[in-house]
C-alpha cells in the first residue's frame, strides 16, 4: 500500500516543483518588465518636468518683455502728452503775443483772450477766470465794465441770468483797467434748478465805439488750463498801471 502512495506523491511533488519554478521565472520576468516600465516612466516624467520648467522660463521671459513694453509705451504716451501740452502752451503764448502786437489780423483794441470755468466744492458755484488783452498799437490805458450773462433753462423755460443774479449781493461790479492785459477772477452762483447752456462776456468802455462781446458754450469752458496768461510768473497789469 505504501508503494502506490509513493507513486502518487512523487509525480505531485515534481508537478509542484515545476509549477513553482515556472511561476518564479514568470513573476521574475514580470517584475523585471515592471521595473523597466517604472524606470521609463520616471525618465519620461523627468523629461516632462524639464520641458515644463523650460516653457515656464520662456513664459517668464515673455512676460518680462511684455511688462517692459507696457512700461515703455506708458512712458512714450506720457512723453507725448507732455509734448502736446507744451505745444498747446506755446501756441497759446504765440496767439497771446500776436494778439498784443496786432499780428493776428484783428485790429480790435480790446478782446477776451481767454475764458475758463473751474468747479468748486459747491455744485452751483463756479470760478470764472478770463483774460482781457489790448492791441499794443493803441498803447493806452483802457478801462470799463464787464457784463456777465448766462443763458439756460429754468423750470422748463428759457432764461438769461445777469451779473446781478450771478454775483453775490455784496460783490462790486466787475471793472477792468489795464494797458496790455489783465486777468480777472470771479465766483458766480447759479440758482437752484437752472441748467446753463452758454456764457457771455460783454465789455463796455468809453474808448470803444461798440461793446466787445464773446460767448461760449458752458461745457466748453471747463478744463481749458494752459491757454491763459503766457507764463506762470507773468502777472496781469493792475488797475492804474
Amino acid at each position: 500500500m505504501k508503494i502506490p502512495n509513493l507513486y502518487i506523491a512523487l509525480p505531485a511533488l515534481v508537478i509542484s516543483l515545476a509549477i513553482f519554478y515556472i511561476g518564479r521565472n514568470y513573476v521574475a520576468d514580470e517584475l523585471i518588465r515592471a521595473n523597466h516600465q517604472v524606470t521609463t516612466l520616471q525618465l519620461d516624467l523627468e523629461e516632462a518636468v524639464r520641458q515644463l520648467q523650460t516653457e515656464q522660463a520662456k513664459v517668464a521671459v515673455v512676460e518680462r518683455e511684455a511688462d517692459v513694453l507696457r512700461r515703455a509705451n506708458a512712458l512714450l504716451r506720457e512723453s507725448e502728452r507732455e509734448h502736446q501740452d507744451e505745444i498747446a502752451n506755446l501756441q497759446a503764448d504765440l496767439a497771446f503775443y500776436r494778439r498784443l502786437g496786432g499780428a493776428s489780423g484783428s485790429q480790435a483794441p480790446l478782446a477776451v483772450h481767454y475764458l475758463e470755468l473751474l468747479n468748486t466744492q459747491s455744485p452751483r458755484v463756479f470760478q470764472l477766470v478770463f483774460t482781457l488783452t489790448q492791441n499794443l498799437r493803441w498803447a493806452a490805458v483802457i478801462s470799463g465794465r464787464v457784463h456777465l450773462g448766462v443763458d439756460g433753462i429754468q423750470d422748463g423755460v428759457a432764461a438769461r441770468l445777469t451779473e446781478e443774479q450771478l454775483l453775490p449781493e455784496s460783490a462790486q461790479t466787475v471793472q477792468f483797467r489795464f494797458k496790455y492785459f489783465q486777468q480777472i477772477e470771479r465766483l458766480i452762483t447759479l440758482p437752484v434748478g437752472f441748467e446753463p447752456s452758454r456764457l457771455t462776456i460783454r465789455l463796455q468802455s468809453r474808448g470803444l465805439q461798440t461793446p466787445v462781446e464773446q460767448s461760449m458754450d458752458w461745457q466748453d469752458l471747463f478744463n481749458r488750463s494752459g491757454s491763459g496768461l503766457p507764463a506762470k510768473d507773468t502777472k496781469p497789469t493792475q488797475p492804474g498801471n
